[in-house]
């Protein structure tokens, strides 16, 4: 018997033409998938009237930064100063530590989850969505190329007035998430989300990890959806507090 993956695409294959695949991609998404996108809507939504962009950092392929990107043309079509950085690499996964653990089933691995052939496509595809925008030519998605370790407190220092309404967190280690955490936190505006991925997943103890550790005893209370597995957690912050 199939797996549940195997017959989607076996039905995708043989009744989806390809002019018919971008009306009709939802018919084939997994629940898990799903409700993952309806997550990030949520979030979204809690955020769209607070000032600030929206920071990512891990961007792989592109699904959740250009449903965010979605997101800011459904709701704030008018606010075009609002965009979202995606920070990545495009090489997989680097620079193992002890927290991170090592978990090959999940591709928790040196030179896991690598993007990099994928990454001409994802140019391509953000050149069309911003062709397909609310208003043409005014980019709404900025990648930044580089590791996050060295990317993030470099872009902090050439743009001193950024401000954040949502940093999202999904590089999966340690040592990125700790970086990013150090660079964008006191960035957050007050009322901004702070979301991760991977918070309290067992499989990526890194970014559980390098939260508790920059926030210390002063952990914020994490929030989490019941209807599903990801986003790990998240939370609002409350003041202006600096960390």
């Amino acid at each position: 018997m199939l797996s549940v993956d195997e017959a989607l695409h076996e039905l995708l294959r043989k009744n989806i033409e390809e002019p018919e695949l971008i009306k009709f991609i939802s018919l084939f998404a997994r629940r898990m998938y799903a409700t993952r996108t309806l997550g990030h809507w949520e979030i979204f939504k809690q955020i769209q009237n607070v000032p600030g962009d929206i920071v990512e950092l891990g961007v792989y392929k592109g699904e959740t930064l250009l449903n965010f990107a979605r997101f800011l043309e459904i709701l704030c079509p008018g606010d075009r100063e609002k965009v979202i950085y995606g920070f990545d690499h495009w090489q997989g996964l680097r620079n193992f530590t002890q927290k991170d653990g090592w978990y090959p089933d999940s591709g928790n691995e040196e030179g896991g989850w690598n993007p990099k052939e994928f990454k001409s496509t994802l140019l391509k595809i953000i050149d069309l969505f911003h062709r397909d925008s609310f208003v043409p030519g005014k980019a709404r998605i900025k990648l930044v190329d580089g590791n996050i370790i060295e990317t993030a407190p470099d872009f902090v220092k050439e743009n001193p007035g950024v401000r954040i309404s949502l940093l999202h967190f999904d590089c999966d280690m340690y040592e990125p998430t700790l970086a990013g955490l150090k660079a964008f936190y006191s960035k957050v505006v007050p009322g901004g989300i702070v979301l991760f991925d991977e918070y309290g997943c067992k499989n990526w103890p890194g970014e559980t990890s390098a939260v508790e550790e920059f926030f210390g005893p002063r952990l914020p209370k994490m929030q989490k959806f019941t209807w599903q597995s990801t986003p790990g957690a998240w939370f609002v912050k409350q003041d202006g507090t600096v960390q």
